[in-house]
């Protein structure tokens, strides 16, 4: 089986015909304003903008629940009164436009998703916005539900690389829906708009083989790692594709590259240990996922992983104490989805 793998921004999506994704709904500025009328600090504004995002309708908030069946654009969050990280950020970040505040796109460099999606592994990396609020402060709207907080680092995203980044991901989008030569064209414009863009390079690499393109791929994919040496999807890919053209050794020497890149990141351990429990390989998925804990010790779905690695081979105490580990670095809101596993792990009727 070919694997293609992807990066991806969590929950985007880009406009046909030149359209500004980003456009503001025409009821924002007056609906910022009143929200933060009688605050004066930096900080007093965007947490008074913040709690009406997410109050009742009938409290005069927006009522807005998290949604990531669909990317909306801002307009469409408005009028659906539902969205996604990247949904929910691009109208906050409209939202503090309009009232005067400073507002930036920013990358979590923490945060990240493996997963596979039929044949292709997608890299899903996360968006945040930044709002200074004094010398040496800045103010992080996170909108990943599950996303601890301490465990953000942010780079600033120039304007035309998050672009880069909308494109790029339209083609992922366009060659999941069997649209190749639309795919083709929105991974040419990533590159247009950020040559720089080790993402842009690669995905345009994985549209290319999908035509038939290798050598223009290869191309692709190396000029991806050119841009970006810690990226370890281009090396998957090549090795991929090297291996296919019966290229051996050079196909070994991108995959051990690859591993040398990823060995670092919990998130790519977590999902190999995943992949190795669904082939029951209960050794790799236990050294997988005990790597990644050693790497982020907090992160509460490692330990459900862990748990089901466990159950998997007909550990349940082992499970279970890997479920109150899990519970125990979750954050609040989220810590019942834990006591209701634990307690049909535990034998006893939930709270």
């Amino acid at each position: 089986m070919r694997l293609r793998i992807l990066a991806f921004l969590l929950g985007t999506t880009l406009l046909a015909g030149g359209e500004d994704p980003f456009e503001a709904p025409p009821e924002l500025q007056a609906f910022a304003r009143q929200h933060t009328l009688g605050q004066q600090s930096v900080s007093g504004k965007v947490g008074a903008l913040l709690k009406a995002f997410f109050t009742a309708p009938g409290e005069g908030g927006l009522g807005i629940t998290y949604d990531n069946a669909y990317t909306r654009t801002p307009i469409e969050a408005w009028r659906d009164r539902k969205a996604n990280c990247l949904s929910l950020t691009a109208l906050y970040v409209a939202a503090c436009k309009s009232i005067g505040l400073e507002a930036r796109y920013g990358e979590s460099l923490r945060i990240s998703r493996w997963r596979r999606v039929g044949t292709t592994v997608r890299y899903e990396r996360h968006i945040v916005a930044v709002v200074p609020a004094g010398v040496g402060q800045e103010l992080v709207a996170d909108f990943l539900p599950e996303v601890r907080r301490n465990a953000q680092l942010i780079a600033i995203m120039a304007p035309k690389r998050v672009l880069a980044l909308f494109h790029s991901n339209r083609a992922v989008e366009q060659l999941a829906e069997s649209r190749p030569e639309e795919a083709l064209k929105a991974a040419h414009q990533s590159i247009e708009m950020d040559p720089t863009l080790g993402v842009g390079w690669n995905i345009l690499g994985v549209v290319q083989r999908d035509q038939g393109l290798e050598a223009e791929a290869e191309a692709s994919f190396r000029k991806a790692l050119d841009a970006d040496p810690k990226d370890g999807a281009p090396c998957g890919n090549l090795e991929n594709l090297l291996r296919a053209q019966g290229r051996e050794t050079e196909a070994q020497a991108y995959r051990d590259r690859g591993l040398e890149i990823r060995k670092r990141d919990p998130f790519f351990n977590a999902f190999l240990a995943e992949e190795a429990l669904l082939d029951s390989h209960w050794e790799e998925a236990e050294k997988r996922i005990k790597q990644a804990i050693r790497l982020l010790p907090m992160e509460p779905d490692f330990y459900l992983i862990q748990a089901r690695i466990s159950l998997a081979q007909g550990q349940r105490k082992e499970a279970i104490k890997a479920l109150e580990k899990a519970r125990k670095w979750a954050m609040p809101d989220m810590q019942a989805r834990y006591d209701t596993k634990l307690a049909l792990l535990k034998g006893d009727k939930p709270a």
